[in-house]
């Protein structure tokens, strides 16, 4: 990830270097990822991660429509949200 700048499994292989087609090499990251983080892991990231969050931590929430006055594709997305036909 870091090698490659991006979190895309397809720029990730890229930066692999393997003589394996980039298809092959995107479907055993998958894989891996579809096993989950090892629990050791995990309560290793969880605690240098806890080192940087602030005892009162403020989280912003963001509830407000998202509107796209000129977006086309999204004209009948109201509709859909009530399961009308359109």
């Amino acid at each position: 990830m870091l090698a490659s700048n991006s979190c895309l499994l397809t720029d990730i292989s890229d930066q692999l270097h393997e003589d394996s087609k980039k298809v092959n090499i995107v479907e055993r990251l998958t894989r891996h990822l579809d096993d989950g983080i090892p629990k050791k892991a995990l309560i290793s990231y969880l605690r240098n991660v806890r080192k940087w969050i602030p005892d009162d931590p403020v989280v912003h929430i963001d509830d407000s429509d998202v509107v796209k006055p000129y977006g086309h594709k999204f004209e009948d997305i109201e509709a859909m949200k009530r399961g009308e036909d359109f």
